[in-house]
């Protein structure tokens, strides 16, 4: 073990913050945002937005980036994947009510930090938790934060929010699976705007993942520079599922299912939202 990763491995254990220069930078700046003035007006378009986004059809439907990134191959199936850009998906009624707890605690975590990066002039309402769509891969991503802070960096940056409890908080040095969709986030910004390959756009180029401490509210940022080497798992994915699509339209033949998913009341069947479709149960294949 390197002495880098010795200092890291320590301060995990006592819970001290280890940061770089550029990210003690950012963590300044966002502490600053703390005693700024409400942007009422802003700030109330931008929760009237969050209230109404998609007022007229609330149905979650097709590819969603954040299915992409599932960690392991054991975890992550085509076969839902291409099924939901062709059937109806559950809506949530799989999961826990705990599990809803958790999410509606994090939906509140993320309002605070969108809202102040409105008060600070870092971002707009439209920046802010707006879903986006890739017409390629019929992909669906909303980055919690698009924003300009130009004493930090001279381009569009994306920030990811993730909510943590006190003792994960102080024993992880990163959040790896924010880190992995900030740099999908990342891709799917610059393919967006076609500067994938232009060294002289910044934009889209550095990221940040800020991680809350919901017991205590201490939060540190992990500051990221755009790498396609992480991304490149992710396109893979989305070319195979490309694939199967395809080849569900052109032949009727579709791709087999998880072999860890074996029936419909499995762990795995259990949280998933197209479990319906697959298994012919329950609401079966409704074509959306």
């Amino acid at each position: 073990m390197g002495i880098i990763d010795q200092i890291k491995t320590d301060a995990t254990k006592t819970g001290s913050k280890i940061q770089t220069t550029e990210e003690a930078k950012l963590e300044g700046l966002l502490n600053k945002m703390f005693y700024l003035p409400k942007n009422i007006a802003e700030e109330t378009k931008f929760v009237n937005q969050v209230m109404t986004r998609g007022l007229e059809s609330q149905e979650r439907v097709g590819l969603h980036a954040s299915a992409i990134i599932e960690t392991g191959k054991d975890s992550f199936c085509v076969r839902q994947q291409v099924l939901s850009l062709l059937y109806k998906q559950l809506q949530g009624e799989q999961l826990s009510v705990n599990v809803m707890r958790i999410f509606e605690e994090g939906n509140a975590v993320h309002e605070k930090w969108q809202r102040l990066f409105i008060r600070a002039g870092y971002a707009k309402a439209k920046t802010l938790d707006r879903t986006r769509f890739d017409s390629e891969y019929m992909l669906s991503f909303t980055p919690d934060i698009v924003c300009r802070i130009p004493e930090f960096y001279n381009g569009a940056m994306i920030g990811e929010i993730k909510s943590m409890n006190s003792f994960s908080f102080k024993k992880q040095d990163e959040h790896p699976s924010g880190k992995k969709q900030l740099q999908f986030y990342m891709y799917l910004c610059q393919k967006a705007k076609g500067n994938l390959n232009d060294k002289d756009d910044p934009d889209y180029k550095k990221g940040f993942v800020l991680m809350d401490s919901k017991n205590d509210q201490e939060f540190k940022v992990r500051v990221y520079n755009y790498d396609p080497e992480i991304v490149a798992p992710f396109v893979d994915r989305l070319d195979e599922i490309a694939y199967h699509y395809n080849n569900f339209l052109e032949n009727k033949k579709m791709v087999k299912g998880n072999k860890n998913c074996d029936s419909y009341e499995c762990k795995l069947a259990d949280k998933c939202p197209m479990k319906d479709a697959c298994y012919g149960r329950g609401i079966g294949r409704v074509k959306i």
